[in-house]
């Protein structure tokens, strides 16, 4: 796919205190073949240097800068600023594999049908991360599937069909999103190709806040099962 014949894309990264990682994700998508996506930045209320850093690389990257409001209010900002036809999101300390985005593109732009097509990840620890740290931690040692973060491309239609991401979670919005999405039957395809190197580094909020995400993602699943039958969450039929 040449970049003439390249659909729109958006590309999504919210950040908040990330200027470590932030440039080199950056550099990642800037390095895509053979796609040149429209890349916004959504500043969450940082106070590092990550909105400076992001701004350096205008007039390619569109930075937004917000007060702090949380990881989901990020995504639903900068889904408010993207004019893509697809829209993908990506995590500031992680990195997508060469033809990440073009791989993906080419299978929603052969098959007007398909609403998402997502790749597989690939987890690393971070050359910077503590060897005590690394020593008490493990990571898949071979690709897995994702949820939205980087691995997923969608039509934008998506998003107008289902809404946004839910500001009240903390730490799993995009896999209450994915989980709504399952449930409305949009169509996806999930290629075997590695799209995205996942950053393991200490700070990553499953570890960091890993009792509350644990509990957030237990209330997950519990309200995708009662809407699966026919139930309110919480509630009775």
């Amino acid at each position: 796919m040449t970049h003439s014949e390249s659909p729109q894309l958006s590309l999504l990264i919210p950040v908040y205190n990330g200027a470590r990682y932030l440039a080199q994700t950056l550099e990642s998508v800037l390095s895509q073949e053979g796609v040149t996506p429209e890349i916004i930045v959504v500043d969450d209320g940082s106070t590092d240097e990550s909105a400076q850093i992001a701004q350096s690389f205008a007039p390619r990257v569109r930075t937004v800068c917000r007060p702090h409001a949380g990881l989901a209010a990020s995504r639903n900002a900068a889904l408010r600023e993207a004019r893509g036809e697809f829209i993908a999101h990506l995590d500031h300390d992680d990195l997508l594999t060469p033809r990440s985005l073009s791989l993906r593109l080419e299978r929603l732009w052969a098959d007007p049908q398909l609403d998402m097509v997502a790749g597989h990840q690939q987890s690393f620890f971070s050359e910077d991360i503590d060897p005590a740290l690394r020593a008490q931690l493990q990571i898949p040692q071979s690709p897995q599937p994702g949820h939205i973060a980087g691995v997923a491309i969608f039509r934008a239609r998506v998003f107008a069909q289902l809404g946004g991401f839910d500001e009240t979670l903390q730490s799993f919005g995009d896999l209450d999103w994915s989980m709504r999405a399952t449930e409305a039957g949009i169509r996806t395809e999930v290629l075997p190709d590695v799209v995205l190197l996942r950053r393991v580094h200490g700070a990553n909020m499953s570890l960091t806040k890993k009792a509350q995400a644990d509990l957030e993602r237990a209330r997950l699943l519990k309200a995708s099962l009662d809407r699966r039958r026919g139930r309110r969450p919480g509630g009775s039929a």
